[in-house]
């Protein structure tokens, strides 16, 4: 179910403290996926060029995803490079 879940044809893994983020927020790998896809630059800091934070506006709340280029190398040798969530956040707008 999950390893369909990709960006520009890397599959999307997750690091464990951002799965427990996407729990927090009631929020999946489709919704990541939503994020790169579809969402803009939103980088506060700058970064390490691997790494990518792409932020989606929906109603009064904008979502963060920050993905990092790796590769991964398996037991067998078998090296994949993959897109690693390492950190999914939320921001609430309020009325001023």
């Amino acid at each position: 179910m999950y390893n369909e879940v990709r960006y520009q044809g890397l599959r999307i893994e997750v690091s464990l403290a951002a799965s427990r983020e996407l729990v927090k927020e009631g929020k999946d790998l489709w919704d990541v996926q939503q994020i790169l896809e579809e969402g803009y630059p939103c980088g506060a800091s700058k970064r390490k060029p691997n790494i990518m934070e792409q932020c989606l506006r929906k109603g009064r709340k904008e979502y963060k995803a920050v993905v990092a280029k790796t590769e991964i190398v398996y037991p067998d040798g078998y090296r994949e490079a993959v897109w690693r969530l390492i950190h999914f956040g939320q921001i609430t707008y309020k009325k001023r």
